[in-house]
């Protein structure tokens, strides 16, 4: 199997956006902004944050892809004067909350298949390949217990036009994706 591009470009370019661009602002990136990038995959959003500042830890349960991962955040790390701390694991999400808290839980899952014809890219198509595509209704439970867990907000990416999970306490639209932000119970009650 050949190896995906993974680019290191791709995260330099959208971290150059800083907090204007729709990840930063749905996700409130800050330094020391304690982020759980779920869904990690090649882990492109959560190096874009670490690279704001935040301090990232991501999970991945696919073996392979975590590895891959892997040589992606040494690759940033020996070229990066100035990102949050970031640490990954081979995973399941939930296993993550049980040992850390996090003010904000990312879910960036794969999206079925593009409904227009343009094929995405190729390191996006081998990942389909090797990732298990998420139900929107096994999304929903993971929201739901998310929310529980994070101090301040739990993110969705989505497509831009594709269907709500819930409902979310806002949006933030990008280009081709919307970034849905759901407030942690412990938001929608302080008492918590």
């Amino acid at each position: 199997m050949a190896t995906p591009d993974l680019d290191l470009a791709v995260v330099w370019r959208r971290a150059r956006a800083g907090r204007r661009a729709a990840l930063a602002k749905a996700c409130g990136a800050a330094p020391g902004l304690r982020v759980h990038d779920a869904m990690a995959g090649w882990g492109t959003d959560g190096l874009v944050l670490a690279a704001l500042g935040c301090v990232v830890h991501m999970s991945e349960c696919e073996t392979l892809v975590h590895r891959l991962l892997g040589e992606r955040v040494e690759a940033v790390a020996a070229h990066a004067k100035h990102t949050g701390a970031v640490t990954t694991a081979c995973e399941d999400s939930r296993d993550a909350w049980a040992k850390a808290t996090f003010d904000v839980i990312y879910f960036d899952p794969m999206f079925g298949p593009h409904p227009k014809s343009a094929a995405p890219a190729k390191r996006m198509r081998m990942l389909a390949k090797l990732a298990r595509e998420t139900s929107d209704a096994e999304l929903v439970a993971l929201i739901e217990a998310a929310e529980a867990q994070a101090k301040d907000r739990v993110v969705v990416k989505r497509r831009a036009n594709g269907p709500r999970l819930g409902e979310p306490d806002w949006s933030v639209r990008g280009r081709s994706v919307r970034f849905d932000v759901y407030r942690s119970l412990a938001q929608r009650d302080p008492s918590r």
